[in-house]
């Protein structure tokens, strides 16, 4: 009998992975070191976190397929390009929203794949080859955060001792999803629709500093912005360009105002 990541790891073997997360709240490698935690909790093979506003418009903070890389980039656009609207849980969403007064709990949501249209199924699960599928919905101050959890056919569908699992971790990915993204990313550095889609391969630091930049800001203002060393900042300048395959600003923005 095959036996799963989840079912090998017991709970005193997640406190490092834990406890990295806690460590790099509001830094760069947070995105890194959840997903380790998701990984190796409930083996994921793809993860996308998005913000939800009043808006109606979504915010994709994280989107990483371990299998193929680059995929993930062009399902983040493809969803935050409007094929949200489609996804069984937008309505819930909305709902959450338009709620005043304290954030309620996470929601745990499995895969509703009879909701689903069928250009949202072709598009974002038969096309990455993804079979199962778990939402954590996650209200805060000015958004509601939605994490989704994706496993392919090599991994096969999600447990029963899975769900358990993310359920009891849910409180802790929800208090570390609330206080990281709430300081990463201020209203006022929101990346548009366009820009969201590019830099979503980009980790959490790296997509601030290329937000600055596409704002009019110098690395060095950047870097000021961010309070981090001039030095750290040309790091990340460089590990984004390299990922996004532009060599400068200009071909940066070009990229941005093209999609």
């Amino acid at each position: 009998m095959e036996t799963s990541n989840a079912q090998t790891t017991d709970w005193p073997g997640l406190m490092p992975a834990m406890a990295e997360c806690v460590a790099r709240l509001g830094e760069t490698g947070f995105d890194e070191a959840l997903l380790a935690l998701l990984r190796q909790a409930v083996g994921i093979e793809q993860c996308m976190v998005f913000a939800f506003d009043e808006s109606d418009e979504v915010d994709c903070l994280l989107a990483n397929n371990q299998r193929a890389p680059r995929m993930a980039g062009r399902l983040a656009e493809l969803y935050t390009g409007g094929l949200f609207r489609q996804d069984p849980n937008y309505q819930r969403l909305r709902q959450l929203m338009a709620e005043e007064g304290e954030q309620s709990d996470t929601e745990i949501t499995p895969m509703q794949a009879e909701a689903m249209p069928e250009a949202y199924r072709s598009h974002l699960f038969a096309f990455p080859d993804l079979v199962d599928k778990v939402s954590l919905t996650l209200p805060g101050a000015q958004s509601v955060y939605y994490l989704n959890l994706y496993r392919g056919r090599e991994a096969g569908l999600f447990r029963p001792h899975d769900l358990t699992r993310l359920d009891a971790l849910a409180p802790l990915l929800a208090s570390l999803m609330r206080h990281h993204y709430a300081q990463a990313r201020p209203l006022s550095q929101r990346p548009s629709v366009e820009e969201a889609a590019v830099l979503a391969p980009l980790s959490e630091r790296e997509r601030q500093l290329c937000l600055y930049l596409l704002r009019g800001h110098t690395l060095k203002s950047a870097a000021a912005e961010l309070d981090i060393a001039l030095s750290t900042a040309e790091t990340y300048r460089k590990r984004a360009y390299a990922k996004l395959g532009v060599p400068s600003k200009a071909r940066l923005v070009a990229l941005c105002r093209r999609r």
